[in-house]
């Protein structure tokens, strides 16, 4: 088949670039951006003018069979985002392209090499998992940097979702064994059950569950798009699975109520609501990260064992 246009380059400086086939395939192809490789078809070479496209400077420019054109403003694409090779594409860009100013399109194309710049990282320590996961998921081409500036400048709120063990209510339910299998049982096996294909570490009980569950409840907008009927199914089940974390893992004791927000573990000198911290993570888009299972468990943790921290 007679070639038509192409090019070859990174594929994520190709995302964050103008030519309109990053956002659609299935666009008509035209000369927004010089890449590493380009091949220009016949039909594209004589509107660019052939003279004009075999005088592009790049590193290397043949004439293929049928009338294209190919072009490579690099040796190697290697160095696709260096000072070099953004000059290589600016100029040959502008001279295919008269029109344009060297200085904008080579500005331009500095600012997008700052994308694969690493950014240091500070993320609150109590949610830093859940960032990452974040990053690493969106990867450059969905603005990493842009992601690390600002979840470096992001707080949690402190947890709230605790009154002092003094305060704490006593049981008012009619039979306190029954109420707390229930919670560790049922409710707990209940969020293994929705989530163990998407999260299979919550299987585990283990503490690395936490963040990778937070993550999945966020970027999955469970906080958001579920119903009022799937959100009164998921928030026991949270909390009964969150609770048992400070049981099993802080030593913690249930102190079951009728009223589930009301349900507490005691850990020290502390009375924790996992159901009520459960409900505040689902009351919104992001609220499963301003209200992480992960920075709940981590301020119990603090709390039963400060010396540690």
């Amino acid at each position: 088949m007679p070639l038509f246009h192409g090019v070859a380059h990174s594929r994520t400086d190709f995302w964050l670039s103008s030519d309109p086939r990053a956002k659609n395939p299935l666009a008509a192809p035209r000369v927004q951006e010089a890449f590493w490789l380009n091949v220009y078809g016949p039909q594209m070479v004589e509107e660019l003018g052939r003279e004009r496209v075999l005088s592009t400077p790049c590193a290397h420019i043949e004439e293929l069979p049928h009338g294209a054109v190919l072009m490579l403003t690099r040796p190697t694409p290697v160095d696709f985002a260096s000072e070099e090779a953004r000059l290589a594409q600016a100029r040959a860009l502008v001279h295919l392209r008269p029109e344009l100013s060297l200085d904008s399109t080579l500005a331009a194309l500095r600012q997008r090499s700052l994308e694969f710049t690493p950014v240091p990282i500070h993320f609150d320590p109590d949610v830093a998992d859940i960032l990452l996961k974040k990053i690493h998921f969106e990867g450059v081409a969905g603005g990493m940097r842009k992601h690390v500036e600002h979840f470096n400048q992001y707080h949690p709120p402190p947890v709230s979702e605790w009154i002092p063990a003094s305060q704490a209510p006593a049981p008012d339910v009619d039979n306190v064994p029954a109420a707390i299998e229930q919670y560790d049982g049922l409710y707990a096996e209940q969020l293994m059950a929705l989530f163990h294909e998407k999260v299979p570490e919550v299987m585990d009980v283990s503490q690395e569950a936490l963040p990778l569950l937070d993550w999945h409840l966020w970027n999955s907008r469970w906080g958001k798009d579920i119903t009022h009927e799937q959100r009164e199914i998921l928030v026991p089940a949270l909390g009964g699975w969150l609770g048992r974390y400070l049981v099993n893992w802080l030593g913690g004791r249930w102190v079951p109520r009728r009223k589930l927000e009301e349900a507490a573990v005691i850990v020290g000198d502390k009375a924790w609501l996992p159901f009520l911290r459960a409900r505040h993570a689902l009351n919104g888009l992001d609220a499963p990260l301003d209200y992480s299972c992960t920075q709940f468990f981590r301020a119990a943790q603090r709390s039963a064992h400060p010396q540690a921290h």
